[in-house]
């Protein structure tokens, strides 16, 4: 299913890019997209895979850990498969 709208129906989509060419740690810069805000996404992964998000302020504290789980899952899929994290990493996942 393809992204209609630039706002989710329900739940939180995170948009996140690297630069290509990147060593760890990788840096992400994107956004967290509510059905009714944006706010500015910037993330860390160091070479263990340990992530840390920080949001814009005025972000709900909740947002910052619902994205990092959803970076930490993609990066660890990567270490999984013994390549690098994905240069963009689109995820959404519903209210709960």
């Amino acid at each position: 299913m393809s992204i209609v709208g630039s706002h989710p129906e329900s739940g939180v989509r995170i948009d996140v890019e690297r630069a290509p060419g990147a060593a760890p740690p990788y840096r992400y810069a994107g956004e967290a997209v509510t059905p009714t805000e944006r706010f500015g996404l910037e993330a860390e992964v160091d070479a263990s895979g340990a992530v840390v998000v920080t949001l814009q302020a005025g972000a709900p504290a909740s947002l910052a850990e619902r994205a990092r789980l959803l970076l930490r899952a993609a990066v660890k899929h990567a270490k999984d498969e013994d390549t690098d994290p994905p240069r963009r990493i689109v995820r959404w996942r519903p209210d709960g």
